[in-house]
This record gives C-alpha cells, sequence and structure tokens, in this order.
C-alpha cells in the first residue's frame, strides 16, 4: 500500500514537471504543425528525436550526476534562438510564394524540427536530472514511458489547437514568420530565464 502511494506521488510530480516544462514545446510544435512547408509526419518525427535526445540526455545526466552541465544546459536555448534568426534574416521582405528560397527535403525539415526540440531540451534536463536521481530504477522506468506518450499527447495538442485556428490554411506572409518568430521568442526565453538562475 506504502508502495502503491509512493507510485502516485512519483506520477504525480512526473505529470506536473512534464506540463510545465512543455509548454514552449508545444507552441513550438504548433507553429512547425501550421507551416505549410512541414508535413505532420515530419515534424512528428522531429518531434519524437528532439525529445528523444533530450529525455536521454537528462536520463545519462542523472546516472553520471554532473552538476557542472546542469548548471549550463540553458546554453542550449541558442540553439532554437539561432534557427529562428536564420530564418528571419534569409527571408526579404517582400518575397513570393515562387521567390521563397530553397525548402530542404524531407531530412532536413525533420532535422530543423529535431534541433529545435533539442534546444528546448536545455531547460528540461535541467529539470529532470534532480528529479531522476530521487527515483528507483522501476519509478524511472514508469516516468520515461508517461513522458514517451507525453510527447505524443503534446503533439496532438498542438496539432488540435493549429487546427482549429487554421481551417483555411495560413496566409503566405504568417507562414514564413511564424516558425522563426516562435524559435526567437522561445529561445531567447530559455536562455536570459537560465542565464538570470544561473
Amino acid at each position: 500500500m506504502t508502495y502503491l502511494g509512493s507510485v502516485e506521488a512519483v506520477l504525480l510530480v512526473g505529470v506536473w514537471l512534464f506540463v510545465l516544462t512543455h509548454i514552449d514545446t508545444l507552441i513550438v510544435i504548433g507553429a512547425f504543425c501550421a507551416d505549410n512547408d512541414y508535413h505532420l509526419w515530419e515534424v512528428l518525427v522531429g518531434h519524437y528525436v528532439g525529445f528523444c535526445g533530450g529525455l536521454g540526455a537528462a536520463v545519462i545526466g542523472t546516472i553520471l550526476a554532473a552538476e557542472l552541465l546542469q548548471e549550463w544546459t540553458f546554453m542550449l536555448g541558442f540553439v532554437p534562438l539561432s534557427l529562428g534568426l536564420w530564418g528571419l534574416l534569409r527571408q526579404p521582405p517582400e518575397t513570393t510564394v515562387e521567390e521563397v528560397p530553397f525548402v530542404p527535403n524531407s531530412l532536413g525539415r525533420i532535422g530543423v524540427v529535431t534541433a529545435a526540440g533539442l534546444g528546448l531540451s536545455g531547460e528540461n534536463i535541467a529539470l529532470f536530472i534532480p528529479f531522476f536521481a530521487t527515483l528507483s530504477p522501476a519509478e524511472l522506468i514508469l516516468i520515461i514511458t508517461v513522458y514517451l506518450i507525453g510527447a505524443g499527447v503534446v503533439f496532438l495538442a498542438a496539432l488540435a489547437t493549429v487546427s482549429r485556428l487554421t481551417t483555411d490554411g495560413i496566409p503566405d506572409w504568417l507562414d514564413r514568420w511564424l516558425v522563426p518568430s516562435v524559435l526567437v521568442l522561445v529561445g531567447g526565453l530559455v536562455v536570459v530565464s537560465g542565464w538570470v538562475i544561473a
């Protein structure tokens, strides 16, 4: 009975921590889903690869008890910030649909989503490591399983939100500026908040 109560407490804390750390991910994935250049399967694959990379780093960090790394994970916020700035700066203001710069292939688009996800993992790693360090191996496996399911829920929530807002598609100008702007805002927030805490 005590063990069951312990598992429920671990799940409660774990789910709360997941929700807290994935609001920014929801916004970024929503922006990718709304971008006409990205297929939904590319966003899903990139999201899961980036998510698993961040989660794996948190588990490895926990195993190695990397206190020094924990203090500098906010620097990963520079990844989405850089991607967003590059996306904003490479497009002339008067770009038309025919003049849009070369869009990468599926692998390239998956890579962009993955890099953005890895960049957003900085704050997650910093919060996950201390939490994971308190868990037994069985509890850690349970939380990892719940988080993998949670990543799918984040994708579905982002997709549902975007489809309600963009039933007729989004204008071309918004399509060009949405993802880079969101990446700049969220990446900047990760870096600034991490810098303040550090």
